[in-house]
């Protein structure tokens, strides 16, 4: 075989509905060997409601986001999923796929790109097809559609949540470092009516509930609570560190920061707390549900 590429056995199989109650696609899934949860090569199009036929490809990306007001906004992470997985199909016929987690990476880099002003009228639609799915996806996840659709779900391992829980958090904490943007305590600030200092340090005790509330606990289940244990609080209540420096950086601290950027659009767009907390109850319901993909 002259091939340089592994070729896999895909475990379960199945269809993955992406979109809302009114429209949606499905799309063809599967779980390999290996564990990678992948979709199809077609699929990746399809999600988005696009043609593969006629778009041009630059930089080894997928044709749907090779054009070059896109590519400023393509960082490491989406290239290294946008690599072709090769695997058997049903017939015993070879099939190109990629790692799932590329679609919301798609969505998240069509979003940016509109937020820079830098998208173009052709791309409207595949915007608009992002931010539905983005609204899916933030309910469960890539992963749990994947294994629900595949049946992979009642196959996993009795003790994948403890691996998950070490994938996401750190042995040793990370030095300190900002991790939440400023913005996020300037709209937490202006949602509670509250003076804001962007030179001052302080902030209201309640601040840390609101945290805890609409950050940690959007996490996997077990996260919020490993985080306690190994960060608790002194005699007087205080912690010795920040819950983010025991995030691990590969797996916990990349959730944080992406979550962030949601979570600070939906602070954007609202005018008080409780719009807030009703826009949020829309775009992260269910969010806690969120599984990882396991290596």
């Amino acid at each position: 075989m002259s091939e340089d590429y592994e070729i896999y056995h895909a475990s379960h199989r199945g269809y993955l509905k992406l979109g809302n109650e009114e429209s949606y696609v499905e799309i063809p899934c599967a779980v390999l060997e290996n564990e990678k949860r992948i979709i199809s090569q077609t699929g990746l199009f399809d999600a988005f409601d696009r043609p593969r036929k006629g778009e041009k490809r630059l930089e080894g990306l997928p044709s749907i986001i090779g054009a070059k007001n896109l590519l400023q906004f393509v960082d490491e992470e989406v290239r290294e999923k946008s690599k072709p997985i090769h695997y058997y199909h049903t017939n015993g016929t070879t099939a190109v796929g990629y790692d799932a987690e590329l679609i919301p990476l798609v969505c998240e880099l069509y979003l940016k790109a509109d937020e820079a002003g830098v998208a173009v009228a052709s791309q409207e639609s595949i915007i608009e097809h992002a931010r539905i799915l983005v609204r899916s996806l933030a309910k469960v996840g890539i992963t749990a559609l994947i294994d629900e659709a595949t049946g992979y779900q009642y196959d996993r391992e009795k003790d994948e949540l403890q691996k998950l829980l070490s994938k996401y958090i750190a042995e040793d904490f990370l030095k300190w470092q900002s991790r939440f943007p400023r913005k996020f305590y300037k709209e937490a600030f202006r949602l509670h009516d509250w003076e804001y200092d962007p030179m001052s340090l302080k902030r209201p005790g309640y601040l840390g509930k609101f945290t805890n509330k609409y950050v940690y606990e959007q996490m996997p289940p077990g996260v919020l609570e490993e985080l306690r244990k190994r960060n608790p609080t002194n005699e007087k209540g205080r912690r010795a560190r920040k819950h983010h420096q025991h995030l691990s950086p590969e797996i916990g601290v990349q959730h944080l920061e992406r979550h962030l950027t949601k979570l600070i659009t939906v602070m954007e767009l609202s005018d008080n707390v409780n719009q807030f907390e009703s826009n949020f109850q829309r775009v992260f319901e269910n969010n806690h549900q969120l599984t990882l993909e396991l290596d």
